[in-house]
């Protein structure tokens, strides 16, 4: 139910989703979802904290992998920024995202990505700037909140289609913004 759910959302937005759409999909009948969900909300509750989930674990795992902090750090821009206009997870996230203002819990949802994301480039600004590879410009907190709110507005604009960004210029203007305020060439 949660992955029709998805499928809905990154298909035809937040306001096409219908317990008789997610019926259909995976062929029950609507009393069937209702009787798992009798409340459409904590369907989009589970499905905002699964995909949250999911993509700072991966964002996470990606990261981990490099020992690198100049390539660690490119390789986060790119983790966070979505594929292309039709990436389902970020699209998703983006519709999910504006039920914070609404509702409590899908705030918390939102202060827990972002700290879980700030926290990310945090530890990658502050091993470079132990390994040498970095020369911060300003606090590893802020430089990572600076980071984070970027790539969060170019994927936005990814995602809504603005046709005066593609995904590679929105990772060069990341990369930019970083070599300059870390003091390295990324």
């Amino acid at each position: 139910m949660v992955a029709a759910a998805h499928e809905t959302i990154s298909e035809q937005g937040l306001s096409a989703l219908s317990i008789r759409r997610i019926a259909a999909k995976i062929g029950m009948s609507p009393g069937s979802v209702l009787y798992h969900y009798p409340d459409v909300d904590d369907l989009l509750y589970d499905l905002h904290r699964t995909l949250v989930d999911r993509y700072v674990t991966r964002r996470a795992h990606i990261t981990a992998a490099i020992p690198e902090p100049p390539r660690r750090i490119v390789h986060g821009f790119k983790s966070g920024l979505p594929s292309g206009p039709d990436d389902k997870v970020c699209k998703a996230l983006y519709e999910l995202h504006d039920l914070g203002a609404r509702h409590d819990r899908h705030a918390a949802l939102m202060t827990s990505l972002w700290d879980r994301e700030k926290l990310l480039f945090e530890s990658i600004v502050v091993a470079g700037a132990a390994s040498g590879d970095f020369h911060p410009s300003r606090p590893p907190d802020e430089l990572a909140a600076s980071f984070l709110a970027m790539e969060d507005g170019l994927g936005l604009h990814i995602v809504s289609r603005n046709a005066s960004l593609s995904v590679p210029m929105a990772l060069d203007l990341l990369i930019s913004f970083a070599s300059a305020e870390l003091g390295c060439d990324l």
